[in-house]
């Protein structure tokens, strides 16, 4: 289940799960009764995700303490949050002994073990963050985008070369011309010239004669 869909409500006892978000109100579902409701969206609501619990060092998500609870458990559910505050701190200090008493009060610790309890009842564990979902699911599309790159480049480096398409010579005007003189273009020869008719020669006369 998704850390950041359960929610706890202020004035209201136990957790919530978000069922649809629109822009002015919340649908969420009891996670106790079962019941639904819409709330409004400026109610005072706070995200398991987003809750941390202070430390003798630095401050530990709330995530993190549900869970080691649960390998504690073995799945099972914990201490009645009804039990007596010493009993319920005992309960805790076993799991997480560092936790800051002066600033973890016993309120704090009967709703932990309260919250805890109604998530082990619905199965809720593990907690998964929507934040490391959306990572995984981008590193799994990146790496099968990669994977598609590698197939793609093998099956491209084990297919046979293709020979280059010999070029035909370019046509010529000689080549153009069929063989056996099919579509043979006759070469015309220059007309002969007919030689220019010699006129007579004009005979003498008889009075030049000697």
């Amino acid at each position: 289940m998704i850390i950041q869909e359960i929610i706890a409500i202020a004035g209201k006892p136990g957790l919530y799960r978000i069922l649809t978000t629109g822009r002015n109100s919340l649908v969420v579902q009891s996670m106790t009764d079962g019941k639904r409701m819409s709330i409004a969206a400026t109610s005072r609501v706070s995200s398991l995700g987003d809750i941390t619990m202070y430390t003798t060092g630095e401050d530990i998500h709330l995530r993190d303490v549900l869970h080691r609870i649960h390998d504690h458990t073995g799945g099972k559910e914990g201490i009645s949050h009804k039990a007596a505050p010493a009993e319920i701190r005992d309960f805790v200090d076993g799991i997480i002994p560092e936790l800051d008493h002066d600033r973890v009060y016993n309120s704090d610790l009967k709703k932990l073990i309260q919250w805890f309890n109604t998530l082990a009842q619905h199965n809720a564990f593990p907690l998964e963050s929507q934040h490391e979902i959306e990572e995984a699911n981008e590193q799994a599309a990146a790496e099968e985008a990669q994977a598609a790159e590698q197939k793609a480049a093998a099956e491209e480096k084990a297919a046979p070369a293709k020979k280059p398409a010999a070029k035909k010579p370019a046509a010529t005007k000689a080549a153009s011309k069929k063989e056996d003189g099919e579509g043979k273009t006759a070469t015309k020869k220059p007309a002969a010239k007919k030689p220019a008719a010699k006129k007579p020669a004009a005979k003498k006369s008889d009075d030049s004669a000697t």
